[in-house]
């Protein structure tokens, strides 16, 4: 039967806080998503050391870095990830599918620590990590589960920086 191998591990998305491409290069997608949809304006971050700390990829010390753009449309926060440096889960991504779709996240848990818990407990082990200026990410490993999707949560996210730039400016 359909869904029967699917672990029931109990957590209850209470939103879907983002919806998340990779992108070979974040001004062509702000331009692609602001021009065929209308979606902006976008904070610009850039996610690498000294801001960034505790990366792990794949279970490993990670040496990834990542430019973000953030827009909101309605209650739900898009996302474009350009890779700048080291393998990551969106290099992958970009080796294997190209451009596209890569993950949903949740930021509205009470306790993410505990969700990533019960999601490494039910054996989808955390892909990749980090922790930029206090706010914790995790991805954790769902593509089997969710038809490809890898499924994110954060902590502090409302402590995150002033971005770099803003798109318009």
């Amino acid at each position: 039967m359909v869904g029967e191998d699917i672990p029931q591990i109990g957590v209850e998305l209470p939103e879907l806080s983002q919806v998340a491409f990779v992108v070979e290069d974040i001004e062509d997608g702000i331009d692609r998503f602001d021009g065929l949809l209308g979606i902006g304006p976008w904070e610009i971050h850039r996610f690498e050391p000294p801001a960034m700390t505790d990366r792990t990829f794949r279970g490993e010390d990670g040496e990834f870095s990542m430019l973000l753009a953030l827009a909101q449309l309605g209650d739900t926060m898009i996302e474009l990830i350009e890779p700048l440096e080291g393998p990551s889960i969106y290099t992958e991504h970009l080796d294997e599918h190209g451009e596209g779709l890569h993950h949903v996240a949740c930021f509205a848990f009470e306790d993410p620590h505990a969700v990533v818990e019960a999601f490494e407990d039910a054996g989808m082990p955390v892909l990749q990590s980090g922790n930029y200026e206090g706010v914790e990410f995790w991805y954790v490993d769902t593509a089997d589960e969710l038809n490809g999707t890898i499924f994110e949560t954060a902590a502090n996210v409302e402590s995150l920086p002033e971005p770099d730039a803003t798109y318009p400016e």
